[in-house]
């Protein structure tokens, strides 16, 4: 039998549906036989294929391990971060998981080597369990896109529960396992004469059968979760830039009405009832140099280049695999592949499916690491050390006497009639700590008060300390539309002037 005409399935999941010669295990030991990528050599064999993909593999495969490692760890670890959405997230570094350990180190040994050891029960055990891991993984990222899409477009949606993702999950489970099934089915282990080892084999009642399966994988695998990746994502860019545009707008007529707005006087008396002390209250635009309008800029362009990068990245990685494998799979004659009377499609299957695993470190950093939360949760579960504060808390107070009470309601009373002056709620980002959803409030003002003593009677900061730092920042906040309060406090009224929060 001329093996080089009876070509092997080279398997990969549900996206490697390609006759290729495989050799399983060295059976042969007693009797003449011949090594198969010895009789019939290719490119990928040689010293030059085998070094760069053995050091770019083993890179995706301790990088690929750690981040989703880390994922699950500190996911279950902290149970602020077992959200909805990061149970799609769980399911994702699982699968990522099972392919890096299954198909990382397997393919590339099978493409090179074209030998394997595993035996008859692993022909068929090993195609299917890759195939429902690619399955949960792209069906997974689906489902993120999906979730980002309900919460951002459709806000008034009740939102899913825990169960719902629960029932989510396990009907993405079975949907895999039931897809890929044919793998399980139709892998056979086969001995050719004069040819050392085995041949681990997809055998279908005919031809035609396995190539509208292998249409209806990618379909499944690739087409459809891309489309409703990038429908998802690209509608949410779509309402953020309309938010941010409306942002702009209002941000531009505080500007303007802060610019025209007069001081506020309003007298002191003291305690003997003679002479006075003024304070005089001014509202400043921070934004008047263009800070908040870059602010809102910068924010655009990471959100457009986040929700780009996961479309993009999921199709550039699969798409030269998916295509590679209908190419051979509906190439007869085995000529499309073919250089120099030699068959390159080894060398081509293993190029485009190296490029396929980059998604088990593209996913954990795209999906996981972007978010500060979790960034900071695992440099302080990882590394044993507690993370810098992502919120700098700054505020300003002036002590009074009891006889300052009408200062406060005149300030409280100013600061009402601005709608421009938004009081922030301060908060340290703490692991135990729900993160801020909303993202659409970015401070627009902030209050600086001058008091101004004509007898000496009032004691207040000096100049330095009156002038807030305010930080720049570009991460949303939460804005409460009501009134400062002060805090009463033993000896006089503490009254709150200015408390802001940044993201950094």
């Amino acid at each position: 039998m001329n093996i080089s005409q009876t070509m092997i399935l080279d398997y990969d999941g549900p996206t490697i549906l390609i006759d290729q010669p495989v050799l399983l295990s060295t059976t042969q030991s007693t009797q003449q036989c011949d090594v198969f990528y010895e009789e019939y050599p290719d490119p990928s064999s040689s010293i030059y294929s085998i070094v760069p993909f053995a050091l770019f593999y083993s890179t995706i495969f301790v990088l690929g391990l750690a981040g989703n490692f880390a994922i699950i760890y500190v996911t279950l670890k902290h149970r602020t971060l077992q959200t909805v959405q990061n149970m799609f997230i769980l399911n994702l570094a699982a699968s990522d998981i099972i392919v890096c350990l299954l198909s990382l180190p397997i393919t590339p040994v099978t493409n090179i080597y074209k030998n394997w050891f595993f035996g008859s029960v692993l022909c068929r055990l090993i195609p299917w369990v890759q195939g429902v891991s690619i399955f949960i993984c792209t069906f997974s990222l689906g489902a993120i896109a999906v979730d980002r899409y309900i919460l951002v477009v459709h806000p008034h949606t009740p939102p899913l529960s825990k169960q719902g993702a629960l029932y989510v999950t396990v009907i993405l489970w079975s949907l895999s396992i039931i897809v890929t099934i044919p793998y399980a089915v139709y892998m056979y282990v086969e001995t050719y004469e004069g040819i050392c080892g085995c041949f681990c084999t997809e055998k279908w009642p005919n031809p035609t059968s396995r190539r509208v399966y292998t249409m209806v994988v990618m379909i499944g695998q690739f087409v459809l979760p891309f489309i409703v990746m990038a429908f998802c994502y690209a509608t949410i860019f779509s309402r953020l830039r309309n938010r941010a545009k409306v942002k702009l707008r209002k941000m531009d007529a505080c500007s303007h009405a802060l610019e025209s707005a007069q001081p506020s006087v309003s007298p002191l008396p003291n305690k003997n009832g003679t002479g006075g002390t003024e304070l005089r209250t001014q509202l400043i635009d921070r934004n008047g140099k263009g800070g908040g309008r870059h602010r809102i800029l910068a924010q655009t362009r990471r959100t457009t280049m986040i929700l780009a990068s996961m479309v993009v990245m999921f199709g550039l990685t699969w798409l030269p695999h998916n295509v590679v494998s209908i190419i051979i799979e509906y190439d007869d004659s085995r000529t499309i592949f073919s250089w120099y009377d030699h068959d390159v499609s080894y060398l081509i299957n293993l190029f485009t499916h190296s490029i396929a695993m980059m998604n088990n470190i593209a996913n954990p950093v795209l999906y996981a690491w972007l978010n500060p939360t979790f960034r900071q949760l695992v440099i302080e579960t990882c590394f044993g050390r507690k993370p810098r504060r992502n919120v700098a808390v700054e505020q300003k107070f002036v002590r009074m006497k009891d006889e300052g009470s009408a200062i406060m309601d005149s300030l409280r009373s100013m600061v009402a009639k601005s709608e421009c002056t938004t009081r922030l709620t301060s908060r340290a980002q703490s692991p135990d700590r729900k993160e801020m959803a909303n993202g659409d409030d970015f401070i627009d003002a902030i209050s600086v008060v001058e008091a101004k003593a004509l007898n000496g009677s009032l004691r207040h900061a000096s100049p330095e300390q009156e002038q807030l730092a305010v930080s720049d920042r570009s991460s949303p906040v939460e804005s409460i539309p009501s009134d400062p309060e002060p805090s009463e406090k033993p000896g006089g009224n503490l009254i709150y002037l200015e408390e802001t929060d940044a993201f950094v």
